[in-house]
């Protein structure tokens, strides 16, 4: 299987580039700015009602009224 960055075009002066399943708001590209480091490279990001995928690492979402 090729790597995400092989397919993808390079885009000059990209930060960063986010292959998603749904459409990003714009809180979801800020809080991806603090995550991606800025080096040029494309990642996966697929969204489920419970978890995120980025890039293959399974991510849990914590709903905060569940934390008392």
């Amino acid at each position: 299987m090729k790597d995400i960055n092989e397919i993808m075009p390079k885009v000059p002066n990209m930060r960063w580039g986010a292959l998603t399943n749904a459409f990003p708001t714009n809180d979801k590209i800020k809080e991806m700015n603090k995550l991606f480091p800025h080096d040029g490279r494309w990642h996966t990001v697929f969204e489920e009602p419970e978890q995120v995928f980025v890039d293959g690492v399974r991510i849990w979402k914590k709903d905060l009224t569940n934390l008392s």
